[in-house]
């Protein structure tokens, strides 16, 4: 579970509900600073924030902002009593940052933050950072697999990234990082799933772009 935190707090650096989106009004929502931000419902998932081992599991990230949602699959929500000690690969986080809370964005600061998180990832600098941050989880450097815009107030990148955990295991992660322009607010949304070949990558990106257009009609 080490290395799911750390991955987490990679891309900083740079009650549960049903699933399922059934359209019209509000289900789940939060607020970001003064603004009311509503939460998508994502089929075959839950919005589990509020659980208890939930909330330990992101707490390391709750230095740098707040984290607005958290999503587990059906299966491992059916353990959410033992997150703390199971290993999973599969979520969606969103969060932000406390010096962005009440910041009037534009998109010009949708591009600069968008153009920050991928120096933090990619450039010798910042991988040199993301080292320092995972601690004794190695990892090889992060490769940039697609960068495409799926909403014109929408970044995201599809980032694969191989790493070895403190028991030696290795696994390869694929994510799709989004920087959202949203009500005025800038936010990050992040997928995670375990890569599995060229199918996987396409399975994230389809239902990540879903989830983001969902996300946008709610707000």
């Amino acid at each position: 579970m080490k290395t799911v935190i750390r991955l987490v707090a990679l891309l900083a650096l740079t009650c549960c509900t049903g699933s399922g989106h059934r359209g019209g009004g509000c289900e789940n929502s939060v607020f970001y600073g003064y603004v009311n931000i509503c939460l998508p419902e994502i089929k075959g998932m839950k919005e589990c924030l509020a659980h208890e081992n939930v909330k330990k599991i992101v707490q390391p990230y709750l230095a740098v902002g707040p984290v607005l949602g958290y999503y587990l699959n059906d299966d491992t929500y059916g353990k959410i009593d033992s997150l703390g000690t199971i290993t999973y690969d599969t979520y969606f986080m969103l969060y932000g940052e406390y010096r962005h809370e009440n910041y009037q964005a534009s998109v010009d600061d949708l591009e600069q933050k968008t153009a920050g998180l991928e120096k933090s990832l990619f450039d010798r600098e910042g991988f040199a950072q993301i080292e320092k941050n995972m601690g004794a989880v190695k990892a090889e450097k992060p490769v940039l697999l697609e960068k495409y815009s799926p909403h014109p107030n929408v970044r995201t990148m599809i980032v694969i990234m191989k790493y070895k955990s403190d028991d030696g295991t290795e696994t390869s992660v694929v994510s799709a990082a989004n920087v959202i322009l949203i009500k005025q607010r800038l936010l990050n949304l992040a997928y995670y799933v375990a890569y599995s070949g060229g199918k996987s990558i396409d399975d994230l990106k389809m239902k990540n772009e879903a989830v983001v257009d969902i996300f946008m009609k709610l707000n």
